[in-house]
């Protein structure tokens, strides 16, 4: 079954990483778990999808391969280093390269 790419952006491992810092840069609460309500707007204005609001788990949507997937990050980790195919979820996690 494959997602209908057309109901959001996509990114590219550059613009996740540029997108998180930028984030991490303006978010009034600086994307720590959990999150709060501030920093959840400038999360979702940025087209990015928020997985666990207590964990501060954040997944971009990607495709990788022809697999649709996310760029995976939590709150506390230093930078996007995970991805996982759309279906599996965190548990999913696969570090990148």
């Amino acid at each position: 079954m494959e997602d209908d790419l057309d109901d959001f952006d996509e990114f590219t491992l550059d613009d996740a990483r540029s997108t998180l810092a930028a984030m991490r840069d303006t978010a009034p609460d600086g994307l720590v778990a959990p999150l709060s309500e501030d920093d959840l707007a400038a999360i979702e204005n940025a087209g990015v999808e928020v997985k666990s609001v207590e964990d501060g788990l954040l997944d971009f949507p990607t495709t990788i391969d022809g697999v649709p997937a996310y760029w995976c990050w939590q709150a506390g980790e230093d930078a996007i280093e995970w991805w996982h195919p759309r279906d599996t979820g965190f548990a999913g996690r696969r570090r990148i390269g």
